[in-house]
């Protein structure tokens, strides 16, 4: 039996993903989780959703761990008892996006929905909360004693303090056109400051050797895996001579995109 490799996510991760800005586009071709799992010889499970944020990030793959943990055992239709199937997740990725959406649950079905901007809080609660998702999943994965890579998918809050573009779907039904930017509502160079003093707080608490894109800043070297794969031609010399963007106005990994990123995370797994 394979092991799993379980993977959550936004957009730039959704098996199901379909362009807002292309509709026409078949964008039905393999998606990185699937292609790094063909890599490790595993089977995967891809919990991403288009956009959703990090507490669905989170959420998803606490309860398929704990659920893993309780799986149940029936006799008759009746559950008798619970074994732990956790040791069959052989690594877990989160491939975390943009601080500032918000998540939740609606309905019966607790199905997912999400908001572009959280109207609670600032960028330095949004980072916060961010930092502590991190670590708690780091926490729950080293509690069941499974692999964890965490990875920096979009820049968590730089698009915020540089001006915030809406939502694809929105471009496309004309609410916004494609050059509206949000205004950010403060000082982006003191706050970057303050924000980058947040995530030091917890550079003795969250493992940078198992998190790409650590310390999330590129003022110390970090990166997002959109921003050093996802473009036009050649950013840097060790970086694929393909383009890797959907399209001049869709910044969604097409397919040579997803190979990059599956190959660029497969390189450093060790």
């Amino acid at each position: 039996m394979k092991k799993i490799l379980l993977v959550s996510g936004c957009s730039n991760t959704d098996q199901n993903f379909f362009s807002d800005i292309h509709p026409e586009m078949d964008c039905s071709w393999p998606k990185w989780p699937e292609i790094l799992a063909k890599k490790l010889d595993m089977d995967f499970v891809n919990l991403a959703k288009c956009g959703q944020g990090n507490e669905f990030i989170y959420h998803s793959l606490l309860e398929y761990i704990t659920n893993a943990a309780n799986d149940p055992i029936k006799r008759n239709g009746e559950v008798v008892s619970t074994r732990n199937t956790t040791s069959n997740i052989g690594l877990v990725i989160p491939a975390w996006t943009q601080c500032q959406r918000k998540d939740f649950t609606q309905g019966r079905t607790y199905r997912w929905t999400n908001v572009r901007i959280d109207p609670n809080g600032d960028v330095f609660w949004w980072m916060k909360k961010y930092l502590n998702l991190s670590l708690s999943l780091q926490i729950l994965c080293e509690k069941y004693e499974i692999p964890l890579l965490q990875v920096n998918m979009l820049e968590p809050y730089k698009d915020w303090l540089s001006g915030l573009r809406p939502r694809d779907n929105d471009i496309r039904m004309g609410v916004y056109d494609k050059t509206f930017r949000y205004t950010y509502p403060g000082n982006p160079e003191e706050d970057n400051k303050r924000i980058i003093k947040i995530i030091n707080d917890f550079e003795d608490k969250i493992d940078g050797k198992k998190f790409l894109g650590w310390p999330l800043y590129e003022e110390m070297g970090g990166y997002s895996l959109q921003n050093e794969l996802i473009g036009f031609g050649i950013k840097k010399p060790d970086l694929p001579p393909f383009d890797t963007k959907l399209s001049k106005f869709d910044d969604h990994p097409n397919e040579k995109g997803h190979q990059a990123i599956a190959e660029f995370i497969y390189d450093r797994l060790g």
